[in-house]
């Protein structure tokens, strides 16, 4: 989570955009000899200068861990200065890494090398670094580095080249392999490590599979060897030659030239939806060309269910618990060799509202996939007193991608397995695992629908494979942003708003209305959006509206942030009860939005949490004491005044609020649990909410409505729609994709009962939505095709 940013709003916008402007038009060389080589551990504050890559940058505001090359600009936390030229007398060096190849087997020795140059001086030392980790430096040509005993897993390989006056350099990405030492594969294929699915292939990659040698093709999209919607497992299948080439049978050895045999699950289907305590039909297809099956077993997230050894090839799985599994099924051929399916995902879940599923007051905590200072904890050791744990984070592949990947951090799992072990103990003890998108250093680009079918299919993948219970929406940066001439938050025209929005939708039909959606924007993207609506300002807002009624819960980050607006038109301060209230009540109020005439609408009472800081270490400001907090809960809920500036609309106060979020699990505990003690004892002892569940969606009158007809459809559909007064409405027909294909009426539609047939005959069959944007309600309807 988090960028960290503090800005006087109109004067630091002002003060970027002159920037940006000079960095424009002034191509200036810069003196970089006084100026520090940036580093991802280093933290820098507004108008810091760094140097990097040979050219200079100024900080915006206050960040650590961002690459100015990869995020300067407007509205980007650093702004480029030039090149560093004469003035500096120094040219930063060049670097390139390498190793003997990218697929390695566990307890190798792989040794690592780089070429290094300088151009007005001599190299000094080049540094070797995995996942970001200093491996080791060598000061001397050639440069290299022995890695030994090498762990399995996937590794980033970085080299930085620092020159005799100081200035560095850093290589592009080198991303291995390096495999678990089985040989598997029904063949002998000693010596190339066996497929893995997710196993962070690139172009060149060799695995064997099924008695044979593959090698990844020169694709640009390695992700069709790996866990996307695309991916394919080698010699499986009628599309796996797009992604791999066959290049040797696996020779010599125990195995000989015996070939391992066929499987794959035919029932359920992949994604399927079961309800709790039913019986689950697994069946499998297997065969063997150069032998016969003796066995099918079958296995849940690992563990064995149990055998069959004739066809057909059966088990039924009784009295299923709620959670997610992952099945799938090892054949075993007459001469041992065996092959285990792809896996097939299914849900168990009771089909109900996300807010049931809740508790009537939540703590939200985010869990580190990584450390960042503040210590790792694995997911069964976190405390009870959270409700919701949202795992961070899920990011692209490549920075400003729109492909998603997520692996355990092997320096806190062992396996794969290990950690989806513990989330699964996790939602045993009645808790809801979440995994979050983007965070500080997870920038998404999804600016075409390309993109957002590349983003929602890798989503749903890892959602899938995990058993996440559903997804928490964290972007900041870039991720979203309004273009000129973007005004109106109903109709979003900017690519990147636009697109995402159609990935998420995509996503949530998936998935059944227990799934649990989250998001925690910056308040620059929400409430800024009161004054300001344009580049990040506001930003969040299009998708907000979009997704409202799936929404479980918001909780704006109430920190790294300079004074905001209350609907009192008064700028408050992070770390004080104000701003808590002010923000709190902005979102249950509803706000208006700058250059809109049209209001953006109020979230329930049980959709709202507060988002905070663990300790003054977790974010760069906003760390606020727990006595003021609950000053500010206290008014914000029971509406008992502290006596400060803000006064409340509601005087009464909003008995229905539901919890506190922070930044984070990990935080909490390096800080003697200062929250999760705090707020869980306040929490639990608030009275029973009054908030009811159901709609969120306005309530139109008694004869309001859409009725469509017939479903599933042919060659015409008939709308109806019921209006009982004026008002603005549209319609729209999407596809799978959340593509809109035609806008089936958007305007100023008069009182009356409005009726229009559409064809449909030149629509493939498949499924389509209709979807329907009404004042506050937003809602989709299903329709099929014969």
């Amino acid at each position: 989570m988090k960028t960290l940013y503090s800005f006087d709003r109109k004067a630091n916008i002002l003060l970027i955009l002159l920037s940006f402007l000079i960095t424009q038009l002034v191509q200036a060389q810069v003196d970089c000899s006084s100026l520090p080589v940036w580093t991802s551990s280093g933290v820098y504050t507004g108008d810091t200068r760094v140097q990097y890559n040979n050219v200079a940058y100024e900080a915006n505001w206050w960040t650590q861990n961002e690459n100015p090359a990869s995020n300067s600009g407007q509205w980007q936390v650093w702004t480029s200065l030039g090149t560093c030229g004469t003035g500096g007398g120094n040219s930063a060096p060049t670097v390139s890494i390498n190793t003997t190849g990218t697929s390695f087997t566990e307890g190798e020795n792989i040794t690592i090398s780089a070429s290094a140059s300088d151009s007005d001086g001599t190299v000094a030392s080049v540094s070797f670094y995995q996942n970001g980790s200093l491996l080791g430096t060598d000061s001397s040509s050639p440069f290299s580095y022995s890695w030994t005993n090498v762990a399995a897993g996937n590794y980033s390989l970085t080299a930085t080249a620092t020159d005799n006056d100081g200035a560095s350099t850093t290589s592009s990405t080198l991303a291995i392999t390096v495999q678990s030492d089985n040989t598997g594969g029904g063949g002998d294929c000693e010596g190339t490590a066996s497929y893995v699915e997710n196993g962070g292939y690139s172009p060149g990659s060799e695995v064997s599979n099924n008695g044979n040698i593959y090698q990844c093709r020169d694709y640009p999209n390695s992700g069709w060897c790996n866990g996307s919607a695309w991916a394919y497992e080698p010699g499986t299948g009628a599309h796996w030659q797009d992604a791999w080439t066959l290049v040797s049978e696996c020779g010599g050895g125990t195995g000989g030239d015996n070939l391992a045999p066929d499987v794959s699950i035919t029932s359920p289907s992949n994604g399927a939806s079961v309800t709790p305590g039913s019986t689950v039909n697994i069946e499998a297809s297997a065969s063997d060309s150069d032998g016969s099956v003796t066995k099918v077993a079958f296995y849940q997230n690992g563990n064995l269910l149990g055998e069959d050894t004739s066809a057909p090839y059966t088990y039924s799985w009784t009295s299923v618990a709620i959670g997610s599994y992952a099945i799938t099924a090892i054949a075993t051929d007459n001469e041992s060799a065996t092959t285990t399916s792809s896996q097939v995902y299914i849900n168990v879940s009771d089909g109900g509202n996300p807010n049931t599923a809740l508790p009537d007051r939540v703590m939200v905590g985010y869990w580190h996939n990584f450390d960042n200072g503040s210590g790792v904890v694995k997911l069964r050791d976190v405390s009870d007193k959270w409700d919701v744990i949202n795992i961070a984070f899920a990011e692209p592949t490549t920075q400003g991608g729109a492909s998603m990947t997520f692996t355990p951090d092997n320096a806190i799992y062992s396996s794969t397995q290990e950690f989806k072990n513990d989330v699964a103990y996790l939602k045993s003890q009645g808790k809801k695992v979440l995994i979050s998108i983007g965070g500080a250093n997870g920038t998404i680009h999804i600016e075409n629908a390309a993109n957002a079918q590349s983003f929602s299919s890798t989503m749903i993948n890892i959602i899938n494979e995990y058993g996440f219970d559903g997804l928490d929406i964290d972007l900041e940066g870039s991720s979203l942003s309004l273009g000129a001439g973007d005004t109106d938050f109903r109709f979003p025209a900017s690519p990147r708003v636009v697109y995402f929005i159609q990935g998420m939708e995509t996503i949530l039909n998936n998935y059944g209305s227990d799934f649990v959606l989250t998001a925690a924007p910056e308040t620059a993207y929400v409430q800024g959006g009161y004054s300001t609506y344009g580049g990040i300002f506001g930003a969040y807002l299009p998708v907000l509206y979009a997704l409202k009624d799936r929404m479980a819960l918001i909780h704006v980050q109430h920190y790294n942030t300079g004074c905001m607006l209350g609907l009192d038109n008064q700028c408050y301060s992070q770390g004080t009860a104000d701003f808590q209230v002010a923000m709190g009540e902005m979102l249950l109020q509803g706000f208006s939005v700058a250059g809109n005439p049209t209001a953006f609408p109020p979230f329930r009472e049980d959709q709202l949490a507060i988002g905070l800081p663990a300790s003054p270490s977790a974010a760069g400001g906003g760390y606020t004491n727990p006595n003021t907090v609950k000053q500010a809960l206290d008014y914000l809920i029971k509406g008992i005044s502290y006596g400060g500036n803000y006064t409340l609309i509601n005087s009464g106060g909003y008995s229905g609020f539901r919890g506190m979020m922070t930044w984070s699990i990990n935080w909490d505990i390096n800080f003697g649990y200062e929250f999760s003690n705090n707020y869980r004892a306040y929490l639990d002892a608030l009275p029973s909410s009054r908030w009811t569940l159901g709609t969120t969606q306005k309530d139109l009158g008694l004869h309001d409505g859409l009725t469509i007809g017939p479903n599933p459809f042919v060659n015409q559909v008939k709308l109806t729609l019921t209006v009982s007064e004026e008002r603005e409405i549209y319609l729209g027909l999407y596809n799978q994709l959340g593509q809109e294909i035609k806008v089936l009426r958007k305007g100023i539609t008069a009182k009356g009962i409005h009726e229009s047939m559409f064809n449909t005959s030149e629509l493939n069959t498949g499924m389509y939505f209709i979807r329907m944007i009404d004042g506050e309600k937003s809602e989709t309807f299903k329709l099929l095709k014969e």
